[in-house]
């Protein structure tokens, strides 16, 4: 999947849905080490914070320095790939917080 973006405010929705899909847990301490990377990102200079979720489905993330943007690129079997671009359109619509 090319990259995408989705509001920054709905990073932590992002993370949790995804965890959802490939049946993973995510907790509070994964939350701020992936906060914590995402601050160190910039998509203008092309570094991104990795993610694995599982075997399945991984996520690349950066953050675009002066917008309310984050920029998401998902590497994801065919199975997840539906499921993953609807969650990327609402993230875009609506702020989930």
């Amino acid at each position: 999947m090319a990259p995408n973006w989705i509001f920054d405010n709905n990073l932590k929705p992002f993370f949790e849905i995804l965890a959802m899909f490939c049946s993973c847990k995510i907790d509070q301490d994964d939350l701020d080490t992936i906060y914590s990377e995402v601050k160190k990102t910039d998509y203008e200079k092309d570094v991104w914070f990795e993610y694995e979720y599982s075997e399945g489905l991984e996520l690349k993330v950066a953050q675009d320095i002066g917008s309310s943007v984050i920029f998401v690129d998902v590497l994801a079997d065919e199975g997840l790939k539906a499921k993953i671009a609807v969650a990327i359109e609402i993230l875009q619509i609506y702020r989930l917080i």
